[in-house]
């Protein structure tokens, strides 16, 4: 893509719905032991006038090898859809990365963070202004998630983020899950030591 799309799509909003009214993002991922993220989406939810200013923007920056565009219409509501076309990696070492540590996996994305204004004095958009915006997050992780900061629910592995206004600029998405063992494993290690055990008897003998 020529600019990552979640941070195309923070500028979007902010413009958009201070001409226009609201919006809500909503953005999708699972992460994989290996690091790369699948079933990746990012649906933005609002009304037929602020899709007329975001559009085309929307249409000349998203990479069509990569990404599906949909559009769904009901009245003057719409939803654009952008789903990944395969699994991904994350591209913003700063802002967005998934590592493996000490037996874990931690996934990080700060870039809707990056690119909204925080709440200060020197903020040039009204609070109300700012409670028109709305994120959605709906994280999985390879595993149960032993740490996560600002999320509105976690179920084992899987964390939701909620958040609008002035929530988005100071939350980070970032969630900690353990690696899952290797499927079967457990059962090899078993066998293995039951096999050991009868020839070491037989060797005795």
């Amino acid at each position: 893509m020529r600019k990552d799309i979640v941070v195309l799509i923070a500028f979007l909003l902010i413009l958009s719905t201070i001409i226009a009214g609201c919006m809500t993002i909503s953005v999708y991922a699972t992460v994989n032991p290996d690091t790369s993220i699948s079933n990746y989406k990012i649906t933005i939810d609002t009304t037929s006038m602020v899709y007329n200013l975001v559009d085309a923007r929307l249409k000349s920056n998203f990479d069509p090898s990569l990404y599906n565009y949909d559009e769904t219409w009901n009245g003057d509501k719409v939803t654009i859809a952008l789903t990944a076309k395969e699994n991904i990696q994350t591209n913003d070492p700063t802002n967005w990365s998934v590592t493996k540590t000490n037996n874990q996996i931690i996934y990080t994305d700060k870039r809707m963070m990056a690119s909204f204004p925080s709440s200060s004095s020197n903020n040039p958009y009204s609070s109300e202004m700012m409670d028109s915006i709305s994120l959605n997050y709906y994280l999985q992780m390879p595993g149960k998630i032993t740490y996560s900061v600002g999320a509105s629910s976690v179920d084992g592995n899987k964390a939701e983020w909620h958040l609008s206004g002035n929530q988005i600029g100071t939350t980070p998405i970032t969630a900690t899950s353990d690696l899952p063992s290797i499927p079967g494993f457990d059962g090899v290690v078993v066998v293995m030591g039951i096999l050991g055990a009868i020839l070491l008897v037989r060797a005795k003998n």
